[in-house]
């Protein structure tokens, strides 16, 4: 009887053990989000203080900058760079906060806000700038305030504003200096409240140990916050259908091209910003009502990116831009100037490549070995230590998790862990395992093949007009279709490589277009009858051609129907790859003739 009892109590006392622990789990809970409300709170009314220095007192300024006479110097010493610390805030941070804390009582999935710290931590970068210049600031505007009676004016209408508080401009332009203390603060409070094992815990860790270190990054300050700035500039551009803002993204290039529509052939105004990790391809908004400058069209991942060298026989200066699902064909004023965007483009496809590659050199140095994988634990590397996944080399973000593989140790997201094993030393739990382990251990899972780093292909139209290994070269002129007038009398050279060649004159030392003919139709004589791009009469004195790549239809003319047959035999031969003739040595295998279509 007495053992039932003590029994009784004992499932009594535990059932209390539970109850308390429970309810002291959900008391932290509470705790923590008071803070986190704390947070949003103290965050909606530093955003106000920013656009009161930014929104009004800034765009006060530059309104009337033309009487108060101010300097761009004097300019960027009062305010900084306060416009982007503004601009991070209000359009991110702030907004990422306020829908957070409403869906916070919508699951444990969302009762957390350190991943959105830990997300826009390395923003707090760009306060090394501000703070800097803060002294300096402060100084100019009790210069200006004393000794221009206008600025002082504004300083004191802007002062008398409800917004103001009674405070002065200084004092608001404090808030910045104070704000990141202020986060390290809270964020430290709201670790303590959390409840044990929180999945919030180390988002929340690392995000203050990124705010307590932000102050310690003035070396490189400048360029971060310059980018940080120019991705603003760029996406405000574009409009907010694409949001450009990453701490690791940098505008690389930009400007002005022309793109030939493959449906049309019509030539398009397009203007391209070329990112460390995105090219974008936009066109200029005719309208001139108050909105984005350009509309977006395109947007190709550089890590899968094709540049390839034009074949457009009509239009110099032409490349392509592939991937899986697109390609586009643009053009460029001047040579140099496609030059400059190729050696830009394949040093941005270079550049990505080549980091990722050190990622994973970098995970094959914390990777046992093969022989040891599977036989005992490995180092696991800190999840809060890695930003991006150490084999696709992927961002991670709020949906896009970190996780270790449990055989090798190394961070990967959730797509490159997707295989389970059981783990010897974790009593055979089945638990995530990266696709290299995989591989080892199963001995069927292929691991994706490095990328080879891609080389730009050089030289291809560095061939001079009087080439030695020439098969056939000529004047002949040259119309593509849907023209009724011949639109150019070039100078062309077929070389044995299948590459139709043409130039402004024999003299040339490089080429204008190079465009290769296997795989195209070739027609003349008897093949033309009926085809309303040629006159009857003009059928034996043209060579037409369908390129076999773009499908694009060009008319080549001549003075006689021999030079025609002859350009037409070795076209042919060229379009099926067969062997091309060698030159004689000492024969002549250039013809000087040349004519206009007659469509009369």
């Amino acid at each position: 009887m007495r053992e039932v009892v003590s029994e009784v109590v004992r499932e009594a006392s535990d059932e209390s053990e539970e109850a308390g622990r429970e309810e002291e789990r959900r008391e932290r809970l509470r705790r923590a989000h008071a803070i986190a409300t704390e947070l949003l709170d103290t965050e909606k009314h530093y955003v106000a203080i920013l656009h009161l220095i930014d929104q009004v007192f800034h765009c006060r300024v530059d309104r009337d900058n033309k009487t108060l006479g101010l300097n761009a110097d004097t300019l960027t010493t009062i305010f900084s760079n306060i416009k982007s610390i503004y601009k991070f805030h209000a359009e991110f941070l702030l907004p990422q906060l306020e829908t957070r804390m409403t869906q916070w009582g919508d699951g444990p999935e969302f009762q957390r806000i350190g991943d959105i710290m830990v997300r826009n931590a390395p923003f707090l970068k760009m306060y090394t700038e501000y703070v800097k210049n803060f002294d300096t600031a402060m100084t100019a505007i009790g210069a200006l305030y004393s000794k221009n009676r206008q600025f002082q004016a504004i300083m004191d209408e802007i002062h008398a504003m409800p917004e103001c508080r009674s405070l002065t401009l200084q004092h608001h332009m404090l808030s910045p200096i104070q704000r990141i203390p202020r986060y390290e603060l809270l964020l430290k409070e709201y670790i303590q409240r959390l409840p044990d094992n929180s999945p919030d815990t180390q988002d929340s860790q690392s995000a203050l140990i990124q705010v307590s270190q932000a102050a310690a990054h003035a070396n490189d300050s400048m360029k971060r916050i310059d980018q940080f700035k120019k991705l603003l500039e760029v996406q405000e551009s574009i409009g907010g259908g694409i949001d450009l803002v990453s701490p690791t993204r940098e505008v690389l290039k930009e400007g002005r091209m022309v793109k030939i529509s493959a449906r049309t052939g019509d030539h398009q105004e397009r203007y391209l910003f070329l990112l460390s990790d995105l090219l974008l391809l936009c066109s200029p908004r005719k309208s001139m009502m108050a909105g984005p400058q350009f509309g977006l069209r395109a947007r190709f991942e550089v890590d899968s990116m094709q540049v390839l060298e034009g074949d457009n026989l009509v239009t110099a200066n032409t490349f392509y831009i592939r991937d899986e699902h697109k390609s586009v064909e643009l053009y460029t004023n001047t040579r140099e100037e496609k030059e400059q965007w190729l050696e830009q483009l394949f040093l941005a496809v270079k550049s990505l490549y080549t980091r990722k590659s050190s990622l994973r050199v970098g995970r094959e140095i914390l990777r046992p070995l093969d022989s040891e994988i599977g036989k005992r634990p490995p180092h696991i590397q800190r999840l809060e230590t890695v930003a991006r996944c150490t084999d696709c080399a992927t961002h991670f973000s709020i949906l896009r998790h970190k996780h270790n593989c449990r055989f090798c140790g190394a961070v990967f997201c959730g797509k490159c862990t997707e295989g389970r094993q059981p783990v010897p030393w974790e009593e055979n739990r089945k638990a995530r395992v990266c696709r290299a382990c995989l591989q080892v251990l199963t001995s069927s899972v292929p691991t994706a093949p490095t990328p080879e780093l891609p080389v730009r292909p050089r030289g291809l139209l560095e061939v001079p007009a009087t080439h030695p290994a020439a098969v056939h070269s000529g004047w002949l002129v040259l119309r593509p279709t849907g023209s009724k007038a011949a639109t150019s009398k070039r100078f062309f050279l077929l070389l044995p490589d299948y590459v139709l060649y043409s130039f402004r004159s024999p003299a040339d030392t490089s080429a204008l277009t190079a465009t290769p003919l296997p795989g195209s139709t070739v027609l003349t004589g008897p093949g033309l009858k009926g085809d309303s791009g040629c006159a009857e009469k003009d059928r034996e004195k043209v060579v037409k051609v369908v390129h076999g790549a773009s499908r694009r239809t060009y008319y080549f003319a001549g003075t006689s129907a021999a030079e025609i047959e002859r350009w037409a035999e070795l076209m042919a031969q060229a379009a099926r790859a067969e062997p091309l003739p060698q030159p004689e040595p000492g024969s002549d295998s250039q013809s000087t003739s040349s004519t206009e279509f007659d469509n009369s």
